[in-house]
């Protein structure tokens, strides 16, 4: 399932060995981008009413740290098989780049994949903003509270 979760990778099946530079590059410059890896350090799981509840523990999430933390909810999406649902708590979050955008939009694909959800929860106002000029709010549900998250999760299933 974790295959079928992560589907492609820039181009790549997510369980090939890829090398980080070119052959011949030189190392300080690597042609390829760092595959994301499972960080578990990056989050708490809690499994509330059958959906995953990931609380992202880091006040700046932007770059490869997005790809890492989504390649973890994948992985503990795929632990058991019977999570469908995310809630991605942003309390700890205060700032956010256009990566972890696009990278909360692939996780949300992935998901739908499985006939999941992902809904964020406790996002601070400046990334309600946010959400809301990107108009991501329309594709994520956006809560304050994460049992109504839970309900809404629910409620779809």
């Amino acid at each position: 399932m974790f295959d079928k979760l992560m589907g492609k990778w820039r181009g790549q099946s997510h369980d090939q060995q890829r090398p980080t530079t070119a052959p011949g590059a030189d190392a300080r410059h690597p042609s390829m981008p760092v595959p994301p890896r499972i960080r578990p350090e990056m989050a708490n799981f809690d499994v509330v009413d059958g959906v995953l509840v990931t609380t992202v523990l880091q006040p700046r999430l932007a770059g490869q740290d997005a790809a890492d933390l989504v390649e973890t909810i994948l992985a503990e999406v795929d632990e058991d098989g019977l999570v469908q649902n995310v809630i991605v708590d942003l309390e700890n979050i205060e700032f956010m780049d256009s990566t972890s955008l696009g990278m909360l939009v692939f996780l949300n694909n992935r998901l739908q994949i499985i006939e999941g959800r992902l809904i964020i929860v406790n996002a601070a106002a400046t990334l309600e903003q946010m959400f809301k000029i990107t108009q991501l709010d329309r594709m994520l549900p956006v809560c304050r509270d994460v049992m109504k998250a839970v309900s809404i999760a629910n409620r779809a299933a």
